[in-house]
């Protein structure tokens, strides 16, 4: 797993990825935002990440209203909750503004693999997949397993 470090994400170079605290929990996020909402306003040049998990309700028809987002470097974690702690999402009104924290689980693999559940590799893909981007390319958490376990 160690030439992980090396390899190229997001098609520029990986500063010591899954060195230090690179994932984050974002608490307060308006219910009926979807991932895809997220992924569009959190979108900036300094904020560099490469997955995305809103857990949603049982029924999936609205979110539980915070996500775990991984970045590229411990840097790009910080920029992001320096520019987003405290503040209100553009859309859908929320009684609190969004309570950013480090999470209990850091690194992309180690998020892939607690997002499917996956100890041992075997179960079986959840129905609110996240989002995984490795080199440019948006791939399912197979994939992405497949190129981070080489």
């Amino acid at each position: 797993h160690g030439d992980y470090l090396s390899k190229r994400i997001l098609g520029g170079p990986v500063e010591q990825a899954n060195a230090g605290m690179t994932t984050l929990m974002v608490r307060n996020i308006p219910v009926m935002y979807t991932k895809q909402l997220l992924i569009k306003e959190w979108e900036c040049n300094d904020c560099v990440f490469d997955f995305l998990h809103l857990p949603r309700s049982s029924v999936g028809q609205t979110n539980l209203s915070f996500a775990f987002i991984n970045f590229v470097s411990e840097a790009h974690a910080v920029a992001f909750k320096e520019r987003w702690q405290k503040k209100r999402m553009a859309r859908f009104t929320a009684r609190k503004a969004l309570n950013i924290s480090y999470a209990d689980v850091q690194g992309l693999r180690a998020n892939i693999l607690q997002v499917t559940k996956r100890p041992r590799g075997c179960e079986v893909m959840p129905q609110n997949p996240p989002y995984i981007i490795i080199n440019g390319k948006q791939m399912d958490s197979d994939e992405a397993l497949a190129i981070l376990c080489r």
